[in-house]
């Protein structure tokens, strides 16, 4: 992986450069450089979001117990739309959509 850097010394000084990894934390570690925030036409990496009860994806590949499960894990409550008002599960992926 590559990283943002501003040189603070040397040659370079002053100027933004790529990095491996190991090599800009080496150099940001003795002072002769800094971590560069933002970079035009570079992405910060972000972790992936915690997959908590309130954040599950919800998918049609569910089945109709487990959507029931998330939806009692998140205390929602669900009008089914069935007949008799059975709860189906195209109710389920609503509610939790």
């Amino acid at each position: 992986m590559v990283i943002a850097i501003r040189r603070l010394d040397g040659r370079f000084r002053g100027h933004t450069i790529m990095e491996r990894d190991d090599l800009a934390q080496n150099l940001v570690d003795v002072g002769s450089a800094e971590y560069v925030k933002d970079f035009p036409g570079h992405e910060t990496a972000a972790a992936p979001p915690v997959e908590t009860a309130e954040h599950k994806p919800i998918s049609a590949r569910l089945t109709r117990s487990q959507l029931q499960g998330i939806a009692e894990e998140r205390g929602v409550e669900i009008t089914g739309t069935g007949r008799g008002g059975v709860v189906t599960k195209a109710d389920l992926i609503a509610a939790l959509s």
